[in-house]
């Protein structure tokens, strides 16, 4: 696809990434030898590299969407065309790193796993018995973060919870052909915090980027650029608020 330059191909490159981990991870009782470790650290590089690109490109749509009536519009203009800018060159790196060759030498060493995997002694019960452990110690370690979470919580511990939110989701569709509606309904509900904490995370994404670009206009002494930003900014940390009340209202639902 990012040879192609088809239309959101680094960011299927990032969720991939993300997949895979989440699955050697979620695995790795029955996995042998370092190789999974190794795997992962690989992945985790290459949607790192990706990151960047998906980050603005998400960054720039809510911008866009969240301007008001009040807002200068040249001031806009500005700012989406530096986060546009931004976009462009941090995808054409993104690119450059996806079709580069340790990308090329992961790809092949994922085939090889795929093909021939190296498993240990649990790989040989069965999966009524292996599967459900797995699913329970995800389902475990979200809860265990979410039950801490509180409305002034900060964004980085409200972002580890997402991303714990995601790996349920993940291990309950992976085993779901197993596991049945059990796993089933988890992965719905897990899908939908994992929407929630998702935009409350650009909102935060969103707030960082702004506020390094009114940074940047301060120190070039554009006060009124500077102004604008700092509303913007303001608007999506704002935004923070509904999303958190929402996922704690649902989270505790009984």
């Amino acid at each position: 696809m990012v040879e192609r330059g088809e239309d959101d191909a680094i960011h299927q490159v990032r969720v991939s990434c993300r997949r895979l981990r989440s699955d050697l991870k979620l695995f790795r009782k029955v996995l042998a030898g370092e190789w999974s470790g190794e795997l992962r650290d690989e992945l985790a590089w290459l949607a790192n590299s990706c990151g960047e690109a998906r980050d603005l490109e998400v960054i720039a749509e809510l911008v866009r969407d969240g301007v008001t009536s009040e807002d200068d519009p040249d001031h806009v203009g500005t700012i989406l065309g530096t986060l546009t800018i931004g976009l462009e060159r941090a995808g054409a790196r993104s690119a450059e790193v996806v079709t580069g060759e340790r990308t090329a030498l992961l790809v092949a060493n994922l085939k090889a796993v795929a093909a021939a995997p190296e498993l240990n002694e649990k790989a040989s019960k069965s999966c009524a018995e292996v599967l459900p452990k797995l699913l329970t110690a995800a389902q475990r370690k979200f809860s265990e973060s979410a039950d801490l979470l509180k409305p002034w919580t900060p964004d980085d511990d409200w972002h580890e919870v997402r991303l714990l939110a995601k790996r349920v989701r993940y291990a309950a569709d992976t085993t779901a052909s197993v596991l049945g509606d059990e796993a089933r309904e988890a992965a719905v509900q897990a899908a939908k915090f994992q929407e929630l904490l998702g935009q409350h995370q650009d909102h935060c994404a969103a707030a960082d980027a702004l506020t390094a670009l009114a940074k940047e206009a301060a120190a070039q002494s554009d006060a009124e650029l500077s102004f604008t930003l700092g509303r913007l900014t303001e608007r999506h940390r704002a935004a923070r608020k509904p999303l958190r009340e929402e996922f704690l209202s649902q989270y505790h639902r009984p």
